[in-house]
C-alpha cells in the first residue's frame, strides 16, 4: 500500500495539525483523537480540495486558531481549527515559498518572485490592488489587495520576523540575507553577506535574540549578529551530514551533451532561443520549474552513475534541554537529524545526531522538548506492506544525545488513524525533493576559464573532438563563428599578397588578429 508523508506538523497545548498532501487533519493533542479532517469532507469539498495539489507552505496564527496554507494552484487558504471551514481564499500573484503570521494576526507570504505581501486575516472580496498598465512604474499585480513589503531579485527562500516584530529578515537564491524595517520594508538596516552559494534556511534562536543562524549550499552554517550583519562564526557541518545523504539529484548535463542539430536554419535557432529565454523568465519569476534541471519525482529510481550530491539545509530550529540551548536541523534527502550547543559556545560544536534510516521530511520542536520527526518512510519502495516503516517519529534530547519516545497517543495515531492512501502519481506530484534541483544555479565543471582558455585551441588539434563534446552549445557556436573569420580574414591577408604590387608592405598579424576580435565583439 502506498501513503502519502506527513509534509507539516504543528503540535499545539490542545490540538495538533497534520498536512498529509493536500490533505489537513486536525487532532487532540492529548489523546490522538482527529476531531475534522478534509478526507471527511462532502464529495463536492473533498475534490477541490485535491484539485488545489499539495499544500507546500503553511503557518499557524499565534493564538492557535487558524490555519494559512498555499500550494500550486497559488492561492492562499486561511481555515478555522475550531471547525476546519475555509474562511477564505485570495489569488496570489506567484507561487508562494514561505508563509508566516504576525502577532498583530496578519499574514506575510514569500513568492518566487521574490517579493513579501502583506495579506489581511480576514479577506475582503471587494479589496483588490492591479496596476495599470500604462504605469510602468506601479507595484506588481496582487488580485487579492495584498500589500507590497519588500522585493529581492531572486526566488525568496525564507522570510522571518524578529521577535520584536520591527524587522523583518529575508533569504534568496542569490546568497543574500537582508534586514529590512517593518512594516516599511523598503527601509534596509544591514546585510548578512557571505554565503557562496543559496541560503535556503534561516532561523533565531528565542534564547539568543539578536542572533541569526543561516543554512543552504554551504558546508557550514553561520551565526550571525543580524542587526550589525557581522558573520560571528562558521560551524562545519558538512562532513558529518554527508554519510547519512541518501537522496541523490540527477546529475545536471551540458547543453551540448542534449544533443540537437547544430545545422539547423537560422530561424529555428532564432525561435528556440526566444523559448529558452521566455522559459529562464518564467523559472526567474516562478511560473514553471527549470527545464534543464530534470524532475526530482524519481530520485530514489535514478541510476546512482546518473546522481550526485546536492547539499541544501532544509530546516534549522532550536531548543533548550537541562538549561542549555542546542541548535537542531535537518538535510534536504538526508536520513539523520543532527544537533550542535548553542551559539553561547565558542568552541567547535560537536555535531550529534539520530539516524532514522529513511529521508527526512520536516521536523517539529514542541513546546515540552519533544522533537516530531516526518519521515519518508517508503522512499525506494522496497518495504513490504507487513514491514512499512513509521512516518512519524519522536526524540527527546538528553545528556548530549538523541532518546526515542513512542509511548505518546498523538505518534500512535499520526502513523496509523492519520494514514492516507495514495498512487504513485500522487506521490510523484508531492515532488518533495525539488529543491536539490530548482536551489543550484551552475553547473560544476564549467568555468569561465574553460571557455576563455579553450576556445583558442586551433581546428584539427588533438584536444578539438574532446573541446567540442564538452563546450556548451552556445559557446561552440562562438568558437565556431570566431576560427571562421579568422580563416576569412586569412584567406583576405593572401589574397592581397597575391594581387599587391612589388614593394607592398604585408598587413602585420596582429592587425588580422585584432581585426577579428574587433569583428567577435561587434557580432556577439
Amino acid at each position: 500500500m502506498s501513503r502519502y508523508p506527513h509534509s507539516r506538523l504543528f503540535i499545539g497545548p490542545v490540538r495538533s495539525v497534520v498536512i498529509t498532501g493536500a490533505h489537513i487533519q486536525v487532532l487532540d493533542t492529548s489523546t490522538g483523537d482527529i476531531l475534522h479532517s478534509t478526507t471527511n469532507f462532502s464529495a463536492q469539498d473533498k475534490d477541490a480540495v485535491i484539485k488545489s495539489g499539495p499544500i507546500r507552505c503553511a503557518a499557524i496564527s499565534h493564538d492557535d486558531k487558524y490555519l494559512a496554507t498555499a500550494g500550486d494552484d497559488k492561492h492562499l487558504k486561511v481555515w478555522d481549527l475550531e471547525s476546519l471551514a475555509l474562511m477564505s481564499t485570495r489569488e496570489l500573484p506567484k507561487k508562494a515559498t514561505g508563509i508566516e503570521f504576525t502577532k498583530g494576526g496578519d499574514i506575510l507570504v514569500a513568492d518566487k518572485f521574490g517579493d513579501v505581501f502583506r495579506y489581511t486575516l480576514h479577506h475582503d472580496p471587494s479589496v483588490t490592488s492591479k496596476k495599470s498598465p500604462d504605469d510602468a512604474s506601479a507595484l506588481p499585480d496582487n488580485p487579492s489587495g495584498g500589500v507590497l513589503v519588500l522585493g529581492h531579485v531572486s526566488v525568496l527562500t525564507g522570510c522571518l520576523p524578529t521577535p520584536n516584530q520591527d524587522f523583518i529578515i529575508t533569504s534568496d537564491r542569490d546568497e543574500h540575507i537582508r534586514v529590512s524595517w517593518y512594516p516599511e520594508g523598503y527601509v534596509i538596516e544591514s546585510y548578512c553577506l557571505g554565503h557562496e552559494k543559496y541560503v535556503s534556511a534561516i532561523h533565531i534562536p528565542p534564547s539568543a535574540p539578536t542572533s541569526l543562524i543561516s543554512g543552504g549550499g554551504d558546508p557550514d552554517l553561520k551565526i550571525w549578529d543580524w542587526m550589525t550583519g557581522r558573520l560571528e562564526r562558521n560551524v562545519g557541518i558538512f562532513g558529518d551530514v554527508e554519510p547519512f545523504m541518501m537522496v541523490k539529484a540527477p546529475k545536471r548535463r551540458h547543453k551540448s551533451q542534449n544533443g540537437g542539430d547544430d545545422n539547423a536554419d537560422t530561424s529555428k535557432k532564432s525561435g528556440r532561443r526566444k523559448k529558452k529565454t521566455k522559459q529562464k523568465q518564467d523559472i526567474q519569476r516562478g511560473d514553471s520549474e527549470d527545464p534543464t534541471a530534470g524532475s526530482s519525482a524519481d530520485v530514489s529510481n535514478q541510476d546512482p552513475a546518473e546522481t550526485e550530491t546536492v547539499f541544501v539545509v532544509h530546516k534549522i530550529d532550536s531548543f533548550v534541554s537541562q538549561g542549555r540551548s542546542h541548535i537542531v536541523f535537518s538535510v534536504v534527502g538526508a536520513t539523520a537529524l543532527f544537533a550542535f550547543s548553542s551559539v553561547d559556545v565558542t568552541a567547535d560544536a560537536a555535531i550529534c545526531r539520530f539516524d532514522c534510516g529513511r529521508p527526512i521530511i520536516d521536523f517539529t520542536v514542541a513546546g515540552d522538548g519533544l522533537i516530531w520527526i516526518l519521515l519518508d518512510a517508503d522512499y525506494g519502495g522496497t518495504e513490504k506492506p507487513e514491514s512499512l516503516g513509521k512516518l512519524v517519529r519522536v526524540v527527546r534530547w538528553h545528556s548530549d544525545e538523541f532518546l526515542e519516545v513512542d509511548n505518546a497517543p498523538l505518534l500512535r495515531s499520526l502513523n496509523s488513524a492519520c494514514v492516507i492512501p495514495a498512487t504513485p502519481t500522487e506521490l510523484k506530484a508531492l515532488d518533495l525533493y525539488s529543491d536539490l534541483v530548482s536551489l543550484p544555479k551552475h553547473v560544476d565543471g564549467e568555468p569561465e576559464s574553460q571557455e576563455r582558455g579553450q576556445s583558442e585551441l586551433p581546428e584539427g588539434s588533438g584536444a578539438s573532438a574532446n573541446v567540442e563534446r564538452s563546450l556548451p552549445k552556445r559557446t561552440l557556436g562562438r568558437l565556431k563563428h570566431k576560427l571562421a573569420l579568422q580563416r576569412l580574414l586569412q584567406d583576405q591577408v593572401e589574397s592581397a599578397d597575391s594581387e599587391a604590387p612589388p614593394g607592398t608592405k604585408r598587413p602585420k598579424a596582429e592587425n588580422s588578429e585584432g581585426a577579428s576580435e574587433d569583428a567577435d565583439m561587434e557580432l556577439t
